[in-house]
């Protein structure tokens, strides 16, 4: 399948199986917060590790499993034991993240951010030649193309991932009776996709923030936007992305310059950068919910 060539030289993929590889191409970093989001909550820990692919693994599944819930459910015939996350709903994204992560992308890393109501697996590249950019509930719908043929065929010769690309549906099996509130979810953008695993220990869900109305005295040069905007950001802290989707416009220089730093330059919004994304939420001193 191509793991060496005729000299006897490995492949790029191939090289990354090694025992003692620790280059920067297979960097993953797991973080664990307080709250709901990174903008605005304490960071518990972040731990970054460099390992060959299948040390990789390991060291993510372990690292979750340490620090998820492990619950004791009691019904009145019989104890269920309930984690946090399906393990099989976690080893599949997992593996999803590990095979088809753009190798190429210097300086980035596989993301694995625990949440008090969630995980999110995050790898570097968009879904390769196929899925459209956005969200969707609907995982058994997506097809993701094989961006590193070696790599996906070494996993799936050793029977940690389907030849036929199921492991979505694997995952949508393992949540199959979780409610409304517990589904998960995939969203994607030119340069990275997220698989979103809600905690089935946590009753509320990963439910869509509710969108509040709100009042201000309008900003000085203020647009259209701007009330969507600070709705948007009053309960949670979002990147330009975020916004951008939920106003349904691109994200462009306009909506960056002229929406949202003119709201930041006047107090409407506030700025935090977390590691090297910013995000943003609104000024409560300048903004009263309705």
């Amino acid at each position: 399948m191509g793991f060496f060539n005729e000299e006897g030289f490995l492949a790029n993929g191939a090289v990354m199986f090694k025992d003692g590889y620790s280059e920067g191409k297979t960097e993953v970093q797991c973080s664990v917060f307080s709250g709901l989001n990174k903008g605005s909550e304490r960071i518990v820990t972040i731990n970054r590790f460099s390992g060959n692919l299948i040390e990789d693994i390991e060291y993510i599944m372990e690292f979750v499993d340490q620090r998820m819930n492990h619950t004791i459910i009691k019904k009145e015939n019989e104890r269920i034991n309930l984690d946090s996350y399906p393990k099989r709903a976690l080893f599949e994204g997992v593996i999803n993240a590990i095979a088809h992560r753009d190798y190429y992308l210097d300086g980035t890393q596989i993301q694995i951010d625990m949440f008090k109501n969630r995980i999110e697996i995050s790898s570097p590249g968009g879904f390769y030649r196929g899925e459209k950019i956005g969200k969707t509930y609907d995982l058994s719908g997506v097809i993701s193309k094989r961006r590193n043929e070696l790599i996906s065929s070494v996993l799936v010769m050793c029977n940690v991932m389907e030849a036929a690309g199921t492991g979505f549906d694997k995952i949508t099996e393992e949540y199959a009776t979780a409610d409304e509130k517990h589904k998960p979810y995939i969203f994607s953008s030119s340069d990275h996709f997220t698989l979103v695993l809600p905690d089935l220990t946590y009753d509320k869900g990963v439910a869509e923030n509710d969108i509040p109305e709100i009042t201000f005295m309008p900003s000085k040069d203020g647009t259209e936007h701007d009330e969507k905007v600070l709705a948007f950001c009053y309960n949670q802290s979002r990147k330009v992305s975020e916004i951008a989707e939920y106003l349904g416009i691109s994200d462009s220089s306009y909506l960056r310059k002229k929406v949202i730093e003119n709201l930041v330059e006047n107090g409407y919004l506030e700025k935090n950068k977390v590691s090297r994304s910013t995000f943003y939420r609104t000024n409560r001193d300048a903004v009263a919910k309705i």
